[in-house]
């Protein structure tokens, strides 16, 4: 028995490398939480923990000195929030960081978010089994990890991005397959479709004579023109205070800086900072997100059609819009539509029952699907061995 296959039901050190990007945290820290609740000793190093969005109960976390003012709630230049992707996915500090931990952390798998390109070679290089994990739709880690000439540039560095996952013992993908492009047919990475790890309860009874409840609910991390966005969706929201086509409307900005002028909030919306969605997505009628994997996911969980106006046309964003249209859970917009655009695809939204009905069986089968449950297994299996 190797130093990485235990007693098949002692305790595993695992060992998770990540950094907080938004949507990524998620699942991370459901699958995290599920391990370190079955006894596992479970660290995650690299993760900067937000006000309310700490790690689960008896799971340590380990500063990478290299992420550490790594901030994407916080606005950024032209480039975005690249540059600090870039220092995640191939930085040399974050590289060097990594190499100098793993040569002193003990572990028997070790789980690589999937944007970090050089941490997943170093792990790899330890000879530890070592797990990917994932957070969008496969489709579009397909696009990206698969594109040619991006594995032709980083193949001499050994950093071709199939080539290293091709090495690994899974592929942790928490989404659902039905609804991914990559789960339908043939796909070039070989993904464990473990189910999302979104918790959700059923839909809550309306009370008679109360309009739909809207949410908005944009992204996590910053994104440019969001101020925007916002005004243009409270403005619509607005124009449907009255009538047959009433609806009220919370508006939550994720823990971002957003400028919104209050004293023109109109009577039918309310403005709220960093909420938890259980508490609001059980009474939601309809959720108005940028198409991030995570909001998207839970609000399909809780069996509520989406509204997606992506706000970064480089991110996963469009593909998920794209996805929720074709599927028909809900519709897409740019993110440059006018009030009034906005207005009557809330109402059609609202008002097309096939949406209505795919989004409630959607959130039937979503919330049988247990991602958590699924991926602690899978490295509970990879950790123990044979």
């Amino acid at each position: 028995m190797t130093d990485h296959q235990r007693s098949r039901h002692g305790p595993l050190d695992v060992l998770f490398l990540s950094g907080d990007i938004g949507g990524n945290l998620p699942p991370t820290f459901a699958i995290a939480g599920e391990l370190a609740r079955r006894g596992h000793h479970v660290t995650i190093v690299g993760v900067r923990a937000r006000p309310q969005h700490s790690a689960p109960a008896d799971v340590t976390t380990v500063e990478l000195p290299a992420l550490a003012q790594m901030d994407v709630t916080l606005p950024t230049g032209k480039f975005g929030h690249g540059p600090a992707l870039m220092r995640m996915a191939l930085g040399r500090r974050t590289t060097r960081e990594v190499r100098f931990l793993l040569t002193s952390q003990r572990a028997d798998v070790i789980v690589v978010d999937g944007v970090m390109l050089t941490s997943l070679r170093e792990a790899l290089n330890t000879g530890t089994p070592t797990v990917v994990l994932f957070h969008s739709l496969g489709k579009f880690w397909e696009q990206g990890m698969g594109n040619p000439a991006l594995n032709a540039l980083l193949r001499p560095f050994g950093l071709g991005p199939m080539a290293l996952l091709e090495r690994c013992a899974a592929r942790l993908l928490p989404t659902d397959r039905d609804i991914d492009p990559a789960g339908r047919g043939s796909c070039r990475i070989a993904f464990d479709w473990i189910g999302t790890t979104e918790q959700a309860s059923p839909p809550a009874p309306r009370a008679p004579g109360s309009p739909p409840l809207v949410l908005v609910s944009l992204s996590t991390a910053w994104q440019k023109n969001q101020d925007d966005v916002y005004q243009r969706i409270i403005t619509a929201l607005g124009q449907r205070a009255n009538g047959r086509s009433a609806v009220r409307a919370i508006v939550t900005t994720g823990g971002v800086p957003v400028q919104i002028d209050q004293t023109t909030l109109p009577a039918n919306v309310e403005l709220r900072g960093r909420i938890p969605h259980a508490q609001i997505m059980p009474h939601a009628d309809l959720v108005i997100g940028h198409g991030g994997h995570s909001t998207t996911l839970k609000a399909l969980a809780h069996g509520i059609p989406l509204l997606v106006l992506p706000l970064n046309s480089s991110s996963d964003q469009p593909l998920i819009g794209h996805t929720i249209e074709r599927n028909r859970l809900g519709r897409a917009l740019p993110a440059n539509s006018l009030p009034e655009t906005i207005a009557k695809t809330i109402n059609d939204i609202l008002t097309d029952h096939a949406i209505i009905a795919a989004t409630a069986r959607t959130g039937e089968r979503l919330r049988a699907q247990n991602g958590a449950r699924n991926g602690a297994d899978r490295i509970e299996m990879i950790g123990h061995g044979p």
